[in-house]
């Protein structure tokens, strides 16, 4: 059994998978390209999935899970052939997707919807949102989400425009008197002219 394999297995036993079936898109940052697939089982330290498409284990993808949001992991190919995702992401990334999964069972969708919606972070970073033209606007992080973040900024990017924040695409979706809010795309256009894969996440 590979390390990355076992890994997994040791995951499983850590954290409760929830069998289902939800609907994902795999993005590579590496080539950006993007990939259907279908969630079978989720925790909060990864996931088991179905795709046409073959996938090395070890290589590293960005997740979105319909009603759930956006996860980094690493793939893993079990000796059955069952792919596998497992996530790599911050302690407080797993207990909200930890949160989510318990309202899930209780209430489906419409009660992880309702948790991601109204649960924000506030936060005092500083970083830059890389604009369509490729201009880069100085920024402080007023709070952000699985959803999306707050921004204040000098600039005002008009509504409908997608940026780059840290290694995440976001669309404007309204401004205040402070700056502009995003909200995270699940299905990444092309990036715009100066974005790259080198800006440091922040999700």
């Amino acid at each position: 059994m590979s390390d990355s394999a076992q890994n997994s297995t040791q995951e499983k036993r850590k954290y409760e998978r929830i069998s289902l079936s939800l609907k994902g898109q795999l993005f590579d940052p590496g080539d950006e390209s993007e990939i259907t697939c279908e969630l079978v089982n989720l925790s909060a330290g990864g996931a088991a999935l179905k795709t046409d498409s073959e996938l090395p284990a070890g290589k590293h993808l960005v997740v979105y899970i319909e009603g759930f949001g956006r996860y980094e992991g690493t793939v893993v190919v079990h000796s059955n052939g069952t792919l596998a995702l497992h996530f790599t992401i911050g302690d407080l990334k797993r207990k909200r997707l930890t949160e989510m999964l318990h309202q899930f069972v209780s209430r489906g969708l419409p009660g992880v919807t309702e948790l991601r919606r109204y649960v924000r972070i506030p936060t005092s970073s500083s970083g830059e949102i890389v604009r369509e033209n490729g201009d880069r606007l100085a920024c402080d992080i007023l709070d952000i989400s699985l959803d999306g973040a707050s921004l204040k900024t000098d600039g005002r990017p008009a509504i409908g425009e997608v940026v780059a924040l840290g290694r995440s695409l976001g669309k404007v979706v309204r401004h205040h008197r402070h700056g502009i809010a995003i909200q995270y795309v699940r299905e990444l256009p092309t990036p715009p002219d100066g974005m790259s894969g080198d800006h440091q996440a922040l999700a």
